[in-house]
């Protein structure tokens, strides 16, 4: 017997060979390395006031405080560049002619102002509560004041997601060393008030200094007593759920997480900490490597978390891996801003933080693959003169021009749908990176292990078929259908053996996956 075996075509096994290679390649990761943000603007609103709160409007930014001289609550709007357009300082009197000195306050969705506030009573250990929502124009809309009992503090107030207002207090009764923090609510229009007592006691010293949201519907109180920080899980009629208290944090605060869960930011063994709780689980315990107070804690819209400290501005990714630093003295609060930089109050000014992100690419202008082939990305940031490969791609957002060629899923893979040429794109704080993929046909073919046979009547022999799929082979014989031109010449069984039958020429045929391969069969 004597076979001729078929001859590949060069240009089939170089495609073969590039695609075992691409296929092969490594994507290192990288972790993040510290960078610094950018400074875009400062401005200072006034030496002594002391500001409260900040939030980004459509066209700038609005701002809230307190001018400690003469106990006035002080209104700003900057635009986006950080210049005052529109200011003022408005007196908040009582029902017994006293003024109102503002404790906390918050911006409001409209625009407006919610202020909390205390009001000195017949005795100076007396002073009862007063709230005050404020229009965007500076008109006062409703006022509320309530009765304490005995010495009153107002610790926080802001507007919840449902326009009524959520609070915080303290209470204490100096002569008996008596002491009791409350959270509470009220309506839009500032009535149908309920409050609940969460801790109180004799010389323990409780106080609730943030309460937030939670996803479930219920809500976290971080604060303290007993000289050790505190946080009580409450229910939505504030019923109290859990009580915990976090002996190793000396100070701490809270953010709400989109995955329903919270974390807390404090100093722990002279360093900052965070504890991250997905979902009410045990927490995710990260060390910093920076000293300090933590004055705000917020969890950014890529899913990490934006410090402010005592000693500055930082703003970690979802592992706390610190992204980019800014050094801030003074600093009272730092909300996240909608380009991924921050707004920073402290001492009397706001400032502007970029992030000093510049450029985002992924790490090749163009990929190629085949259909039903999936490949990684490695995508790396700009900070100004560092260049960072980001080892946690959930914080970039991920799309394709054409889903239907390419998909690139939320960790940067891409894989190839069909043939053709689309656009994968990424997005990080306002930053784009984009690269080009082409989708190639999946190379299948057919073949037998030989282009002719020449076999002895009677004789058999055996005929192998192989299945090729990109740089895969698969001997696919006893899978295999075959036929003859004329069986009364040869003919083949299922199991691929092939048998000559009288003197003459045929051709064989064997049918795989909607694929053929044919050979010619001389019987002699």
């Amino acid at each position: 017997m004597n076979k001729t075996s078929a001859l590949w075509n060069p240009r089939i096994f170089i495609l073969l060979l590039a695609i075992t290679v691409a296929w092969t390649l490594p994507a290192g990761q990288v972790a993040a390395i510290e960078a610094r943000g950018t400074l875009e603007w400062e401005r200072s609103l006034g030496a002594s006031l002391r500001l409260l709160d900040v939030s980004e409007t459509g066209n700038g930014y609005s701002v809230v405080g307190l001018n400690r001289n003469n106990h006035s609550v002080y209104l700003a709007k900057l635009h986006a560049d950080g210049t005052v357009y529109w200011e003022k300082e408005l007196e908040l009197i009582a029902a017994n002619g006293k003024r109102a000195i503002p404790a906390s306050a918050g911006t409001t969705r409209d625009g407006g102002y919610i202020v909390g506030a205390t009001v000195d009573g017949f005795h100076y250990r007396y002073s009862d509560y007063y709230t005050a929502k404020i229009s965007a124009e500076g008109r006062i809309e409703w006022s509320s004041e309530y009765l304490s009992g005995s010495h009153a503090s107002f610790n926080q107030i802001y507007e919840a997601k449902d326009g009524g207002y959520l609070f915080l207090n303290t209470t204490e009764v100096y002569l008996a060393d008596f002491s009791k923090t409350t959270v509470g609510k009220m309506e839009a229009n500032g009535e149908n008030r309920r409050e609940r007592t969460i801790a109180s006691g004799r010389f323990t010293y409780p106080y609730a200094q943030q309460i937030l949201e939670l996803k479930d519907g219920g809500y976290l109180v971080a604060g303290g007593k007993d000289q050790k920080f505190y946080t009580w899980s409450l229910a939505d009629d504030f019923t109290i759920v859990d009580e915990q208290g976090h002996a190793a944090l000396s100070t701490g605060r809270a953010a709400a997480t989109a995955d329903g869960g919270y974390t807390l930011a404090g100093t722990q063994q002279g360093y900052i900490t965070l504890y991250i709780y997905s979902s009410h689980q045990e927490p995710n315990i990260v060390p910093l490597a920076l000293t300090g107070q933590v004055r705000s804690l917020y969890e950014t819209a890529a899913g990490g978390y934006l410090l402010g400290t005592s000693q500055g501005v930082y703003q970690t990714n979802s592992s706390g891996e610190i992204l980019w630093q800014y050094e801030a003295s003074g600093l009272s609060k730092a909300i996240p801003a909608s380009d991924g930089g921050a707004v920073v109050l402290a001492e009397g000014k706001v400032s502007k933080l970029g992030s000093g992100l510049e450029t985002l690419e992924f790490d090749s202008d163009s990929y190629s693959l085949l259909e039903g082939q999936t490949l990684d990305t490695v995508i790396t940031v700009v900070y100004g003169k560092d260049r960072i490969v980001i080892s946690n791609l959930g914080e970039v957002t991920f799309s394709s021009d054409d889903e239907s060629i390419a998909t690139i899923d939320s960790y940067g893979n891409i894989t190839g749908h069909k043939s053709g040429l689309t656009t994968i794109r990424a997005v990080l704080d306002g930053k784009a990176g984009s690269a080009q993929v082409y989708v190639f046909k999946m190379y299948k073919s057919l073949q037998l292990d030989s282009s002719a046979y020449r076999v002895n009547i009677g004789e058999p022999i055996d005929v192998v078929v192989s299945y090729y799929e990109g740089a895969s082979r698969s001997i696919v014989t006893g899978e295999s259908v075959f036929s003859t031109g004329d069986p009364s010449i040869a003919t083949v069984d299922e199991a691929g053996k092939l048998i000559g039958l009288k003197r003459g020429q045929t051709i064989l045929t064997a049918a795989y996956n909607g694929l053929e391969a044919e050979a010619t069969i001389e019987v002699y």
